[in-house]
């Protein structure tokens, strides 16, 4: 068992690391190549885009494979191979896409089919997902730090260092226990089955306005910093600091989870949401960015772990994995596609300050939208059993 935790443990290190050395940063990569920031807010949502129609495929796969390891196996080792497509594709817009699209198709599924089969080991006592998941944000604060420093002297390497980081993944998932594909060889379930849960369906709604706004500041972040006259090696300690604010949310999350209910969890995160952005248009220095990425902890984990453990407690066994790729379609690619291309539209046109304003308001509102229909409907629990 021993062996087991270590294997899983330094898998999610290592994948959180591919994110924060390559999506933390490619932004500034396509500023340094002479892209513009509408191309790049095509480019770095263009990987949404083929999730969309990509991981509900992926995640069906998984559920009707023999062994869901199968798929993260082959998902880790062509993103490995995949992401040198980029440099390849030169500074033409068009190439680029492809290469973009071709490295996305792979590197999108990896995270969320680690969490279906780490959260159904976790229910088998196998290991603890949440312990597990924490070391998943020790790696991206680790690399953070390292790539900010690294690549402030030589931004090309990017693409060297995430596709050595997703080859170490690839070694790593030929050794995570094995967990059966429910659907393999039995009858089939429908997508359409999940989104019968009414509380799911509203969860989501309000999480996919967050996500927007979540997928604007990862596309731009970067960008809108160092206009601000913040360095790269701050904008690495800021995402380092940014990860390790996440860990008490993750260490005591089943006790928070069982207080308070998903509910208060949800809306609470969206507070701090409505804040951070508040701060990012009218008081982002050298002196402050390092507190907006404190707040880091009470925004993106918390809908991260709450629809996680929901999905893993909700939906039917036979779609399971169907259920995380959703959470993270949701949460992460409709969110990339609407912040990340929209919101580098919007950005183009009226400036950074004025899309962080119109984040916060749109924050807020989807706050007093989803309070209204969860007392209305009762349809969102309050409380809940957990298992991780």
């Amino acid at each position: 068992m021993q062996k087991n935790v270590i294997i899983l443990a330094l898998f999610y290190a290592f994948i959180y690391m591919s994110t924060g050395a390559f999506s933390s940063y490619i932004g500034l990569y396509f500023t340094e190549v002479g892209i513009g920031n509408s191309e790049i807010g095509i480019l770095t949502s263009i990987g949404a885009i083929v999730g969309l129609f990509a991981q509900p495929y992926w995640g069906l796969l998984t559920d009707r494979a023999k062994y869901k390891n199968r798929v993260l196996i082959v998902c880790t080792l062509m993103s490995a191979v995949t992401v040198w497509l980029v440099p390849w594709a030169g500074t033409v817009f068009v190439p680029l896409l492809i290469a973009m699209a071709l490295f996305s198709l792979f590197q999108i599924a990896i995270n969320p089919l680690s969490d279906a089969i780490t959260l159904e080991l976790s229910s088998k006592g196998v290991v603890k997902f949440t312990r597990i998941r924490s070391i998943g944000s020790v790696g991206y604060a680790i690399i953070s730090v390292a790539a900010g420093w690294l690549f402030a002297r030589n931004i090309h390497t990017i693409f060297l260092i995430t596709s050595i980081i997703l080859f170490s993944c690839f070694l790593l998932s030929l050794g995570i226990p094995k967990v059966e594909g429910h659907q393999s060889g039995k009858n089939k379930v429908k997508l359409a089955a999940i989104f019968q849960n009414k509380q799911l369906v509203i969860i989501y709604l309000y999480t996919l306005v967050m996500a927007t706004t979540m997928g604007f500041f990862l596309a731009f972040q970067a960008i809108y910093s160092k206009e601000q006259g913040i360095s790269m090696q701050l904008i690495g300690i800021g995402l380092a600091i940014g990860s390790f604010s996440q860990f008490p949310f993750m260490i005591f999350f089943k006790p928070i989870y069982e207080r308070f209910g998903i509910r208060n969890i949800l809306l609470v995160s969206g507070l701090v949401h409505a804040v951070r952005w508040l701060l990012y248009a009218y008081a982002l220095t050298p002196a402050t960015v390092l507190l907006t990425w404190i707040l880091h902890g009470g925004t993106y984990i918390l809908f991260y772990l709450c629809l996680a453990e929901y999905v893993n407690q909700h939906v039917i066994k036979e779609l399971k994995a169907t259920g995380q790729m959703l959470n993270s379609l949701i949460q992460l690619t409709m969110g990339k596609i609407i912040g990340g291309m929209l919101g580098g539209l919007f950005a183009a046109h009226f400036g950074f300050q004025s899309a962080f304003v119109f984040c916060f308001a749109i924050s807020v509102l989807s706050m007093a939208g989803f309070f209204i229909a969860s007392r209305k409907t009762r349809a969102v629990e309050q409380s809940s059993t957990v298992g991780v």
